[in-house]
Protein backbone atom coordinates (compact mmCIF):
# COMPACT_ATOMS: atom_id res chain seq x y z
CA UNK A 1 0.00 0.00 0.00
CA UNK A 2 2.75 2.46 0.93
CA UNK A 3 4.80 1.53 -2.15
CA UNK A 4 1.73 2.08 -4.31
CA UNK A 5 1.09 5.50 -2.74
CA UNK A 6 4.73 6.51 -3.22
CA UNK A 7 4.65 5.40 -6.85
CA UNK A 8 1.46 7.33 -7.52
CA UNK A 9 2.88 10.40 -5.77
CA UNK A 10 6.08 10.24 -7.82
CA UNK A 11 4.08 9.88 -11.03
CA UNK A 12 1.89 12.86 -10.17
CA UNK A 13 4.87 15.04 -9.36
CA UNK A 14 6.63 14.18 -12.60
CA UNK A 15 3.47 14.55 -14.67
CA UNK A 16 2.59 17.96 -13.28
CA UNK A 17 6.13 19.25 -13.37
CA UNK A 18 6.37 18.49 -17.09
CA UNK A 19 2.87 19.63 -18.01
CA UNK A 20 2.58 21.94 -20.97
CA UNK A 21 0.12 24.85 -20.88
CA UNK A 22 -2.51 22.93 -22.86
CA UNK A 23 -2.41 19.91 -20.54
CA UNK A 24 -4.49 19.38 -17.43
CA UNK A 25 -3.04 20.22 -14.02
CA UNK A 26 -4.00 18.89 -10.63
CA UNK A 27 -6.90 20.67 -9.05
CA UNK A 28 -8.13 18.73 -6.02
CA UNK A 29 -7.96 15.08 -7.06
CA UNK A 30 -5.73 14.02 -4.15
CA UNK A 31 -6.50 13.38 -0.51
CA UNK A 32 -5.33 16.35 1.55
CA UNK A 33 -3.07 14.13 3.67
CA UNK A 34 -1.21 12.78 0.65
CA UNK A 35 -0.16 16.18 -0.69
CA UNK A 36 3.47 17.05 -0.10
CA UNK A 37 5.19 20.39 -0.54
CA UNK A 38 6.74 19.11 -3.78
CA UNK A 39 3.38 18.07 -5.20
CA UNK A 40 1.86 21.43 -4.27
CA UNK A 41 4.78 23.28 -5.90
CA UNK A 42 4.49 21.21 -9.07
CA UNK A 43 0.74 21.81 -9.26
CA UNK A 44 1.23 25.54 -8.69
CA UNK A 45 3.84 25.72 -11.44
CA UNK A 46 1.59 23.78 -13.80
CA UNK A 47 -1.29 26.21 -13.27
CA UNK A 48 1.07 29.16 -13.57
CA UNK A 49 2.15 27.82 -16.97
CA UNK A 50 -1.50 27.59 -18.00
CA UNK A 51 -1.97 31.27 -17.14
CA UNK A 52 -0.37 32.14 -20.48
CA UNK A 53 -3.64 31.04 -22.13
CA UNK A 54 -5.82 34.17 -22.03
CA UNK A 55 -9.05 32.15 -22.03
CA UNK A 56 -8.15 30.49 -18.70
CA UNK A 57 -5.80 33.06 -17.23
CA UNK A 58 -7.72 34.12 -14.13
CA UNK A 59 -8.78 30.58 -13.19
CA UNK A 60 -5.24 29.29 -13.71
CA UNK A 61 -3.81 32.09 -11.56
CA UNK A 62 -6.34 31.37 -8.81
CA UNK A 63 -5.45 27.66 -8.79
CA UNK A 64 -1.73 28.48 -8.83
CA UNK A 65 -2.21 30.84 -5.89
CA UNK A 66 -4.03 28.16 -3.92
CA UNK A 67 -1.36 25.52 -4.61
CA UNK A 68 1.52 27.86 -3.78
CA UNK A 69 -0.17 28.79 -0.48
CA UNK A 70 -0.49 25.10 0.32
CA UNK A 71 3.17 24.49 -0.59
CA UNK A 72 4.23 27.40 1.63
CA UNK A 73 2.15 26.00 4.51
CA UNK A 74 3.86 22.64 3.99
CA UNK A 75 7.28 24.26 4.33
CA UNK A 76 8.34 24.96 0.74
CA UNK A 77 10.05 28.35 0.86
CA UNK A 78 10.27 28.31 -2.98
CA UNK A 79 6.50 28.84 -3.01
CA UNK A 80 7.03 32.51 -2.13
CA UNK A 81 8.50 33.13 -5.61
CA UNK A 82 5.48 31.45 -7.21
CA UNK A 83 3.10 33.52 -5.10
CA UNK A 84 4.89 36.69 -6.15
CA UNK A 85 4.55 35.72 -9.83
CA UNK A 86 0.84 34.94 -9.36
CA UNK A 87 0.24 38.27 -7.64
CA UNK A 88 1.99 40.13 -10.48
CA UNK A 89 -0.15 38.21 -12.99
CA UNK A 90 -3.37 39.07 -11.15
CA UNK A 91 -2.34 42.72 -10.92
CA UNK A 92 -1.68 42.73 -14.67
CA UNK A 93 -5.12 41.23 -15.36
CA UNK A 94 -6.74 43.88 -13.16
CA UNK A 95 -4.84 46.63 -14.97
CA UNK A 96 -5.86 45.26 -18.39
CA UNK A 97 -9.49 45.09 -17.29
CA UNK A 98 -9.43 48.69 -16.03
CA UNK A 99 -7.93 49.80 -19.35
CA UNK A 100 -10.56 47.87 -21.33
CA UNK A 101 -13.38 49.43 -19.31
CA UNK A 102 -12.10 52.95 -19.97
CA UNK A 103 -11.97 52.42 -23.74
Amino acid sequence: MIKHLLAVTAFVVVATAHAAPQETCLTNELEAGSITAQIALAAGNCHLAQASDDTQRIVALEYAHSWFLRALALGASQAREGLDRVERGLAQVAQENRYALRN
